[in-house]
């Protein structure tokens, strides 16, 4: 049995030790560990005032040269897409900003919006590829003037057949008509296409407006799928750009899936900086080089052509 004893020096022992813990912390140790923590502080402030000067420097970088891209565009871009319909498809994870911005200087380079598509999540993922064979099929067979190969893949058939509802290779644009209706009902009933409004006119240029790469839950074989479509919906129409923010470029990113593709790449222009109105202004000068015959792949990552169409000799 353990003694009271026993208990008592215990007791003892542990407030001896807190004594001597507190008279070293209020004395020779104090000033020592006071100065260590007040020197840590004042070190992790100029860090954090470091860091918070770098990011109001970046801010007033990048506000500077949007404003500047913004400034220039009606110079730059002038008549470039005069008399020319667009149809803009907006991918899944495509910021809304971006399509607004880039919609509106269409307008400056003289060109219309004919229609906003909006693609379901569906369309772009492999899950989903029964579902697009199976409807590509039965649209094929209500839209007689659409030639399809007979080796094709369900997502080639469903861009060619997207090219001929939305799409044409005259300039200006055509009206849309009663394929246009047969196979845009048949896509928004299966919520893998929808359309913003209504159809004003068919595009004689395709604008895929898309998101950042490595997206949480992305399917991996989207940018394969868009690329496929882009490719498909090029041999219909004048020409297709495909444009993103610079992380489009990397890894699961759809402009980094059309670069890496050689034959789609030799066709399909792109652009990997939507994110800033620079970029936004080079993807219609893109539009603008489809419209002449010449494709690029044009950007900040990995753009073979440079910043821009003219740049490297790319455009010429």
């Amino acid at each position: 049995m353990i003694s009271f004893r026993y208990h008592i020096v215990s007791i003892v022992s542990v407030f001896l030790a807190l004594a001597i813990g507190v008279a070293l912390g209020g004395g020779p140790l104090k000033g020592e560990v006071d100065n260590t923590l007040v020197d840590q502080v004042k070190r992790d402030r100029a860090v954090k005032a470091n860091l918070q000067a770098q990011i109001t420097g970046l801010n007033s970088g990048n506000t500077f040269t949007d404003q500047f891209a913004k400034d220039v565009a009606p110079t730059l871009l002038a008549d470039q897409l005069r008399g020319r319909s667009v149809t803009v498809v907006v991918l899944p994870n495509a910021a809304q900003s971006d399509v607004d911005g880039v919609s509106e200087l269409v307008g400056t380079a003289g060109g219309t919006v004919g229609s906003t598509l909006r693609v379901g999540e569906q369309l772009v993922d492999a899950s989903g590829k029964e579902l697009v064979d199976e409807l590509g099929s039965q649209l094929e067979g209500q839209a007689k003037d659409v030639a399809v190969p007979a080796d094709a893949s369900p997502y080639e058939r469903m861009g060619a057949l997207i090219g001929r509802a939305f799409g044409t290779k005259t300039d200006a644009g055509s009206a849309p008509d009663g394929t246009t209706s047969a196979i845009q009902g048949g896509l928004s009933a299966a919520k893998l296409l929808s359309v913003d409004g209504k159809v004003d006119s068919r595009g004689s240029l395709f604008l895929f407006v898309g998101g950042p790469g490595d997206t949480a839950g992305q399917d991996q074989g989207s940018g394969t799928i868009v690329t496929t479509l882009a490719d498909a919906i090029d041999q219909a129409t004048d020409g297709v750009v495909v444009a993103g923010p610079v992380s489009s470029a990397r890894g699961e990113g759809i402009v980094k899936a059309v670069r890496d593709d050689v034959s789609a790449a030799g066709d399909v222009s792109t652009v990997d900086s939507l994110g800033r109105t620079a970029g936004q202004v080079v993807a219609v000068m893109a539009l603008a080089g489809q419209a002449a015959g010449q494709s690029g792949q044009y950007g900040a990552v990995d753009a073979a052509d440079g910043a821009m169409p003219g740049a490297n000799g790319a455009g010429e």
